[in-house]
């Protein structure tokens, strides 16, 4: 249809269609504001350690923990098992050490806005992170590399 024949009436449907998708642009908008400042208002329940060997051993305690090769945690591959080791070992490495998102994306070759993605899915409680059991794991493993992490004790 060309402009040509356009009717009158056609014209205000266009506009009404064009006002509602300019309505829901802003409150996307809005809701998007929303959603960033619960997730860099957030305090994590524990302090970031300061140690260098972090990073391997949150790899290696998520590998054992899900039965997978650390080849295969930050592959390309997007098998469906590897989704919540993959956001597990985000969130840990956000949360147990003082790594920035550009810092966090380097070390697991995956874009800064996807670990962002993925804490927010756990903040939020969304996708597989509806699960208790998902949570507890996510405690349990936390608990894991704190003890690893500790420096031992001279008697």
């Amino acid at each position: 249809m060309s402009k040509a024949q356009l009717k009158p009436s056609d014209h205000s449907i266009i506009k009404l269609y064009t006002d509602r998708e300019h309505e829901i642009y802003n409150a996307g908008f809005k809701d998007g504001k929303i959603r960033t400042r619960k997730i860099f208002n957030y305090v994590p329940d524990i302090k970031p350690i300061h140690n260098e060997n972090i990073y391997p051993i949150i790899i290696d305690t998520v590998c054992t923990w899900f039965k997978i090769k650390k080849s295969e945690l930050f592959s390309g591959s997007r098998q469906q098992y590897l989704v919540l080791p993959r956001s597990m070992a985000i969130n840990l490495i956000r949360e147990c050490t003082s790594f920035s998102f550009p810092q966090i994306s380097g070390l697991t070759s995956k874009d800064h806005t996807s670990c962002v993605y993925h804490v927010q899915l756990r903040l939020t409680r969304k996708q597989y992170w509806k699960e208790d059991n998902n949570h507890a794991i996510y405690i349990k493993l936390k608990e894991l590399i704190n003890e690893k992490c500790k420096k031992p004790t001279k008697q």
